[in-house]
């Protein structure tokens, strides 16, 4: 994918409209390449959808510490025959890297040649003591995904309600 065809996809009007609502979820419930992702310590949102061809998706993993947890968001579009393409994915490890980012940018692998820790190119890096555990800081961190992505949030008027 070209920088120009991820910026036409950034470009396309996106809303997140209400708070989106995390759940246990078995592995397998996931689509592709999400599917392997899942167990008992595993938190997830069903696919949503911010645009007629957009959806996304965020997971978080507990852990008995701060430093065993994860967040973890998904922009995908959505393929002709209905399967889904990666965008963007950005990950919050509080025990490394913090957070970082991946685009499937002028490679024709998925992912494989871009990760790009604090992503500062997309103003991503911020507060490091943010806990995946905790509702504030994991809406902190969508709030840091929807804008590196031009995901407006709430319904119109900027509203959750």
């Amino acid at each position: 994918m070209t920088p120009k065809e991820l910026a036409t996809h950034k470009a396309v009007a996106k809303r997140l409209i209400g708070v989106p609502l995390f759940k246990t979820i078995k592995r397998g419930k996931l689509p592709k390449p999400l599917h392997k992702m899942g167990g008992s310590r595993v938190q997830a949102t069903e696919l949503i959808e911010v645009s007629d061809s957009h959806r996304v998706v965020f997971l978080w993993r507990d852990g008995e510490l701060r430093t065993d947890s994860a967040f973890l968001a998904y922009l995908f579009c959505v393929l002709g025959d209905g399967g889904l393409s990666p965008l963007f994915e950005m990950h919050f490890h509080p025990s490394h890297k913090r957070v970082h980012a991946k685009l499937p940018c002028n490679t024709d692998l998925n992912f494989a040649s871009r990760l790009l820790p604090g992503a500062p190119e997309l103003a991503l890096s911020g507060r490091d003591d943010l806990d995946p555990r905790v509702d504030e800081d994991r809406g902190s961190l969508i709030e840091r995904f929807c804008a590196a992505c031009g995901i407006a949030m709430g319904k119109e008027g900027g509203l959750w309600n």
